[in-house]
Formats: C-alpha cells, sequence, structure tokens
C-alpha cells in the first residue's frame, strides 16, 4: 500500500509564500506572509541547529526540556503558517480518509526558493497533537518533482547494501569505522536479509568499479561533504591518489549512479547532503543523484552521532529489506532514533527525498506486496517503446488515447484545467467565462492540387520605417506565442515571462523563472490560465498565469530538450530531445517515451490537429507522425531539416531554411510548393485553413492561400520569434526578438494580390 499522498507546494514569490495543496480529495491554496522575515531566519537556523546538538549531548539535566522549547515554537509556527485555512480542512479531510482506509497519509512537500529550501520542515508540529511532530506519526518527504521512476524492483534476499568509508588524510577524523562495525553488527543481528558489503578504498576508481560490477541495493556513504556556491552543486569528499580529499560532485555521482539499474536508494551520512539553500533545490547532492534516475535518497540536514547513525540504519535497512516503503521505514526508523536516545532530536536529521510518489522501491517474491504489484501489472513510467520500420506498422485508423500512468483516486468535480489548482481569479475581469471543452476539429478529405510552377518574390523596395508595437513593456525574448483568449506571452531575455492582453494593450501577468534559466520556447495550453516554457537547463515548467507560480517542474537534459507542445484537450504536454518524446500527463507523471528517430529531433513538434498523435521533425530531414505506441503512420522528407511546420484540418505545412514552403496532404502526398525568400521560421493557419502565413528570417512575412497564391508580402518586421492570426479578418500578428510585436491587417484588393507596398 502506498498510502495517501497529499502534496504540498510551498513556493517563493517575491515576499509572500504561494502555499498549492493537491490530494485525492482536492485542491486548496492560498497566499501568505512567511513566517520569519529573510534576515531573522539565518540567526533562528542556527538557534535550531544548535539546540539539536545540545540535545544530543551526553548531559543531560533537568532542563533539557528547555532546549527543545525554541524548536517546537518553530514548527508551531510553520504548522500555523502552512495548514491554515482551506489547506488545514483538506488535510483534516484526508488525514482521516487515510484512517479509514488503514493506509497511512503521506505528506509531499514540493519546494521552490532559498529559505524555504533551507527550513528544516521535519520539526512541523502535528496540528491533531500539539505537543507531536508531524514527522514522527505521519510520513514526511520532500520531491523534487522529478518524474518517471523506475519500477519496485523485484528482489530476493538479502538486500546487497555496499558501504562507503571516505577518509581523506588532510580532512578532520571520523568515527567511520566504528559507525561501519556497529551498523554491520546490528543489521546482521537484527536481519538476515541485509547484506552489507564494505568498500576497502575510498578513491573514485574503486566506487566506480563497485557500483558497475557488485550491483549493489543500497549505497551507503559515511564521510564529509559540503555544498559549492560558485558550481551550483553539492559535493562528497573522496581520497585522491595521495590520499588528499577530492571533491566529487552530485552531478558526477549522479552520472555513475545512472548506470547501475538495481540501485534503488543512496543514504549520505554526509554534511550538507540535503542542503539546496540559495543554489536551488537541484544543487543538492541528494537532489542531484535523484536527478539521474535513483528513486529515493536519504541524506542528513546536520551532522548525526554516531548511536543516532546506528539507531536509524538498523531499524531502516531492516524495514526496508522486509519490503515496506522506504517512507514508512523512514517513519518507523525515526521513532527508533527517539526511542533509542530519549531526549535527543537527531531524529529530525535524516530527511527523505522521493523522485515520485511511488513508495516501494523494492518488492519481496512471496509477500502481499509482491501479490499486488504482479495482479496490477505495476512497471516503469519510462517505457521505451522503438519505432518498427514502414513494412511492419499497422494502420490504425484512429489511435487510441493515451493510457495513465497508474489508476488514480477519484477527486471532486473541478474546473477543466487540469494543470492547476483551483485558487482564486485574478483574471476575472478578463476572463469571465472557460469553455469547457477545446472546439473540436473536424478533419476534411485532403483536396489535390494540381501540378504548377512555384511562384517565387523578387525583392521589392524597403518599406516604410518600423512602427511602434504594441507591446512596449515586453522587452526583447526568445519567444512569443498567442494564446486562448487573445491572450499573448513572452519568454523574456531578463529571465520573467510575461503575459498580456492585446485589446486593448494591457499586462496581466509576470512570471519569474528564476533558477530554471532562460527560456527557449513557449506552449500554450487550451485554458486560459496554463502555459509551458522550455528552458536552456532542458527543464519545463508548466505555469499558473493567474498566481504566478509554476505547478509542474519536468526534467530534461541542457541542450537536448528543445521542443514542447500541448495536446488539443490540454491533457498531455510533450517535450522532445535528441532522439526521444516524453508524454505526461496532468499530474506531471510520464505516460510514453517514444522514440522519434536514429537522428536528433528539430525544435518542431506538435500535436496532429483534431487527434493525439504527435508531429516531430528530425535531423534527416523527415517529418513523422507517431501514434500513441511511437509506431510512424505518416512521414514527409525534405532534402534538410525542417525549420517550422504547421497543420490544419486537410493539410500540413513545413517551411525549410532554403525559403520553400511545402503543403502535403495527411496521408504523406505533396500537395504544391512555393518559394518564399530566407528560411522560413514561422507559420501560422487561421481558423479554417484558408490562409497560412509565414515568415523569414530576413524579416518578410507573406500571406498564402491555400492553392499556394500569394495574398500579400510585408517586410521589416525583424527576426520572428512568434506569428499569429488575431481573427476572422485575416490581421497577422507578428513579434520578432527586439520585443517588437505588430499587426498587419490585409492588404489584398479585389484585383489582386498588392506586392509592391507594405501595409499601412
Amino acid at each position: 500500500m502506498g498510502g495517501v499522498p497529499f502534496h504540498l507546494d510551498v513556493f517563493e514569490v517575491r515576499d509572500e509564500w504561494v502555499i498549492m495543496c493537491t490530494s485525492p480529495l482536492g485542491r486548496a491554496g492560498a497566499k501568505v506572509r512567511p513566517p520569519y522575515a529573510p534576515d531573522a531566519l539565518p540567526l533562528l537556523l542556527a538557534e535550531i541547529r544548535m539546540a539539536l546538538f545540545r540535545s544530543a549531548g551526553p548531559v543531560v539535566t533537568r532542563r533539557a526540556s528547555l532546549v527543545e522549547q525554541s524548536v517546537r515554537d518553530f514548527g508551531e509556527r510553520l504548522c500555523d503558517t502552512v495548514l491554515a485555512g482551506d489547506i488545514r480542512l483538506l488535510f483534516d479531510r484526508c488525514r482521516e480518509h487515510a484512517r479509514r482506509q488503514g493506509e497511512p497519509l503521506r505528506v509531499v512537500l514540493g519546494l521552490d526558493g532559498p529559505q524555504v529550501c533551507a527550513i528544516p520542515w521535519e520539526f512541523v508540529v502535528d496540528p491533531y497533537a500539539r505537543d507531536g511532530y508531524l514527522a514522527l506519526r505521519t510520513p514526511l518527504v520532500r520531491s523534487p518533482q522529478l518524474m518517471g521512476a523506475p519500477a519496485p524492483l523485484h528482489m530476493t534476499p538479502p538486500l546487497r547494501v555496499l558501504g562507503v568509508l571516505s577518509r581523506p588524510t588532510d580532512l578532520p577524523t571520523l568515527q567511520s569505522e566504528r559507525e561501519r562495525d556497529e551498523v554491520t553488527q546490528a543489521l546482521q543481528r537484527l536481519s538476515t536479509d541485509v547484506a552489507v558489503d564494505w568498500l576497502h578504498g575510498d578513491g573514485w576508481r574503486e566506487l566506480a568499479e563497485a557500483v558497475r560490477t557488485r550491483a549493489p541495493h543500497v549505497l551507503h556513504f559515511v564521510g564529509h561533504g559540503g555544498s559549492d556556491p560558485e558550481a551550483g552543486s553539492g559535493y562528497l569528499e573522496l581520497s585522491a591518489e595521495d590520499g588528499t580529499a577530492m571533491h566529487v560532485s552530485g552531478t558526477d555521482l549522479g552520472r555513475l549512479t545512472h548506470d547501475s539499474p538495481q540501485l534503488r536508494l543512496v543514504v549520505l551520512n554526509a554534511c550538507e547532503s540535503a542542503a539546496g539553500g540559495g543554489e536551488g533545490v537541484f544543487s543538492s547532492t541528494a537532489a542531484k543523484i535523484m536527478r539521474e534516475g535513483v528513486p529515493a535518497v536519504v541524506a542528513m540536514q546536520y551532522e548525526i552521532t554516531d548511536p543516532a547513525a546506528v539507531a536509524f540504519a538498523s531499524s531502516f535497512y531492516t524495514g526496508t529489506a522486509r519490503g515496506l516503503p522506504v517512507d514508512r521505514a523512514v517513519t518507523l526508523a525515526r521513532e527508533s532514533v527517539k526511542m533509542t536516545l530519549p531526549g535527543s532530536l537527531e531524529w529530525a536529521t535524516p530527511v527523505l527525498f522521493l523522485r515520485s510518489d511511488e513508495t516501494r522501491l523494492f518488492v519481496v517474491p512471496g509477500t502481499d506486496e509482491d501479490a499486488e504489484g504482479m495482479e496490477a501489472g505495476e512497471g516503469s513510467g519510462d517505457t521505451a517503446v522503438p519505432a518498427p520500420g514502414p513494412a511492419a506498422q499497422p494502420s490504425a485508423p484512429a489511435p487510441p488515447a493515451y493510457p495513465p500512468y497508474r489508476p488514480a483516486p477519484a477527486a471532486p468535480p473541478t474546473r477543466a484545467q487540469p494543470w492547476t489548482a483551483g485558487v482564486r481569479d485574478k483574471f476575472a475581469r478578463y476572463l469571465r467565462a472557460e469553455p469547457a471543452t477545446p472546439p473540436p476539429v473536424t478533419p476534411a478529405a485532403p483536396v489535390p492540387m494540381p501540378a504548377r510552377t512555384p511562384p517565387v518574390f523578387t525583392p521589392g523596395p524597403a518599406g516604410p520605417p518600423r512602427a511602434p508595437g504594441l507591446l512596449p513593456g515586453l522587452g526583447p525574448c526568445s519567444h512569443v506565442a498567442l494564446g486562448p483568449r487573445g491572450l499573448l506571452a513572452g519568454a523574456c531575455a531578463d529571465g520573467s515571462l510575461r503575459v498580456f492582453r492585446l485589446d486593448p494593450p494591457e499586462p496581466l501577468a509576470e512570471c519569474s523563472f528564476g533558477n530554471h534559466g532562460p527560456a527557449l520556447r513557449l506552449a500554450w495550453s487550451p485554458w486560459p490560465r496554463v502555459l509551458a516554457t522550455l528552458h536552456e537547463s532542458g527543464t519545463t515548467v508548466v505555469w499558473d498565469v493567474e498566481t504566478e507560480v509554476p505547478v509542474r517542474t519536468l526534467p530534461g537534459h541542457a541542450g537536448q530538450t528543445t521542443a514542447l507542445a500541448f495536446s488539443g484537450d490540454g491533457r498531455w504536454l510533450a517535450t522532445g530531445g535528441g532522439d526521444r518524446i516524453q508524454v505526461y500527463d496532468a499530474d506531471g507523471r510520464t505516460v510514453r517515451s517514444l522514440v522519434a528517430a536514429p537522428g536528433p529531433l528539430v525544435p518542431c513538434l506538435a500535436f496532429a490537429p483534431g487527434d493525439r498523435t504527435l508531429l516531430a521533425g528530425t535531423g534527416d530531414g523527415v517529418v513523422r507522425r507517431l501514434d500513441v505506441h511511437g509506431w510512424t503512420t505518416a512521414q514527409w522528407p525534405h532534402p534538410q531539416p525542417v525549420c517550422a511546420f504547421a497543420g490544419c484540418a486537410d493539410r500540413l505545412v513545413t517551411g525549410s531554411p532554403d525559403g520553400r514552403i511545402r503543403a502535403w496532404s495527411w496521408n504523406g502526398r505533396l500537395l504544391h510548393r512555393v518559394h518564399q525568400g530566407g528560411a522560413v521560421r514561422q507559420l501560422a493557419f487561421t481558423a479554417d485553413g484558408a490562409v497560412l502565413a509565414a515568415v523569414s528570417d530576413d524579416g518578410v512575412l507573406v500571406r498564402w492561400d491555400r492553392d499556394g497564391a500569394p495574398q500579400d508580402r510585408t517586410e521589416q518586421i525583424g527576426h520572428p520569434v512568434g506569428v499569429a492570426f488575431t481573427g476572422e479578418d485575416g490581421t497577422v500578428l507578428t513579434a520578432a526578438d527586439d520585443g517588437l510585436v505588430q499587426l498587419h491587417p490585409r492588404t489584398a484588393t479585389p484585383s489582386g494580390p498588392d506586392l509592391g507596398k507594405s501595409p499601412t
């Protein structure tokens, strides 16, 4: 049993905390003032750290309870700040629901911001029992919102634990040998289901060889660690060839663990291995390792004494070896530390990071968990489905919907915005009513086009000076996209996402990218509140533009993830990079991992109109249509990779670096080809597919009719980063990388297109 998840996401936005919770029984949100001022928090955290060390001291007096008082006051204030109002009511309902179901409630923390990442949340006081801590009663985990964790490993005991003792000669000596001996003896005494194998050396070469050849289930590290602000990463200390300390970054450790498919858990008994702090949640050593595929990491937010480490490890490993979910094993281990060391607060030192909602790391054959897993057919969320060759591809008239990642509990009905929580309506003045569903697209029969000579534009006289743009506050940007209800969004070079209305021009929202870095692409869902940004780091962020906060963060690889797209109904989000396309559901879980082609993807990815098949452009010059199984159902070859494409009910249009625009039927037949001039970077259809707008990188905008005849031409648009039709009158909106947004009315006359003048 996985328990009842209660997701509690806390974001720092300027001088406020935005709190959003999601549960099987509903959603709630709030904006609150932080419980402590930014300049007061470091002093308070230092006081808590000192209280923890004093509680672990050998001297116990009648005043020992006063040592804990500052910690308890801190936990109560956190509880009153975060679990308040509707969030508290929802928490109470979920806890009672879990009790009736006979399952534990699991609190999953998603943290974004330097202050919230530095707080020891394990000290939050239980709102039901003010004399106790929540983490001692309820599994409390932290999730960096990474998806696609491996399925539970079907394991035959013993549980293989690879232990590493790091002892560089130029660092303070730890009592690591004592911990090694006591942990080994305790585990062998308490359980025969655990086999501990301690590494003889403590260098990178020995560690890498052992991880790759011994296939450990668990990696347990004892040694020094720290955080490097300049590198933005945590690190562990191993020994170099001469015995001195050698920094090994979390990124390097993550790369090593990525190559060990049996590894399901990493335990880091090292200082600051759980600390993200000012560098963000993904800067800690634990998060770096988890990002490479390890489902769970236990790390330390403070130093831990040998007795506490032994008590925690003995209970934790025994519970894990017997098939307990990892969050429950941690909770029982906290209790073991508290009862073994009365008065000590070290039970809060370990922090559990989970990659996803999957809490069972191992399935032991013959147990109830094994039977449940086999009956449910559980598997990995990242199941790669290779695309067969054209001869082996079945022709399916209508591809099925993407299957759910796993059955989800029923939830009360909400507004049909699957990627957001139902919080206050700041856009209500503008967005009066949202459509229940996106308008359906009815495919039409392909229209055959006679062969003819492609028309070619000849350069005309320079147009008039560029007029001031519609949105002076937009600024330089990498991508601009027009969304539902006339909303326009821009990924700005200053690290922000800005959303405007166009009639009249007015800014509505501004979201800060923060640690995600510059954005490359935008993708609107059909819902006015939801859009996604793809960043240079490879991360994809889904935003609720009403509350100006991210609701999902999806992983990726820098320099590889280059494209993203929402499905027409807004329930699926696809990202593309390398040769693979990841498809996510509304909860951010991977439902498909598709192989697009032997070559790398280009930044062209879209869902086909009216269904959930995917269109992908690849480096071999082919645009492919993939069904939900990854089979190629149609393909359109080009002499070079395409720059852009756009689809309507009866055709697909592609733009190439050589300036050619090709119109294709959906079954792969070329209808016509025209030549515009420069590389075609942006394409857009009118709603009925009758007119195509194309913008090339030389700043030329051309409207083409469905027969491939030019209607009008506008020059000096600038380097294009967006194009769209704004209404039924044929007006085209263009955006340039310098932030200039312009409207271009149609200039065609009854006698024919006027190609010699620019629009007024």
